[in-house]
């Protein structure tokens, strides 16, 4: 029955994106209690696990959210994948854009101090 090979890769498909799920839960989590991973930005990572734990356990939310946008199945996954993508960069930027700033504030501090060290030496010198 052409049916039942549907519905046997749909659910191949949400087993898949269940045990995807899971093992990111865990690579995060071990990340994070390794230290090679800070939690301000696990969040995201672990929002994306539960998200698609939630989707392989609960498939209905797709189709929900496509009938409530009147989108297609594809159309949904590509929006949220685009979301994702989107947020990460938008993250990604923020931290980037402190970073650069601290940069700037450290390399001014360390000017002023190389600064004074001179001052200090052509005294000792004098």
């Amino acid at each position: 029955m052409p049916g039942t090979e549907q519905l046997d890769l749909y659910l191949v498909h949400r087993v898949g994106l269940a045990v995807l799920s899971i093992f990111l839960l865990g690579l995060v989590l071990e990340l994070v209690r390794r230290g090679y991973l800070k939690e301000r930005y696990a969040l995201l990572w672990l929002g994306t696990a539960l998200a698609g734990l939630v989707i392989g356990v609960f498939p209905r939310v797709i189709i929900l959210l496509s009938n409530l946008f009147h989108f297609q199945f594809l159309t949904v996954i590509v929006i949220l994948s685009f979301l994702f993508v989107l947020f990460l960069m938008l993250s990604f930027t923020i931290v980037i854009s402190r970073l650069a700033e601290r940069n700037r504030q450290l390399a001014q501090e360390v000017a002023l101090l190389s600064n004074r060290v001179k001052k200090l030496e052509r005294r000792d010198e004098a």
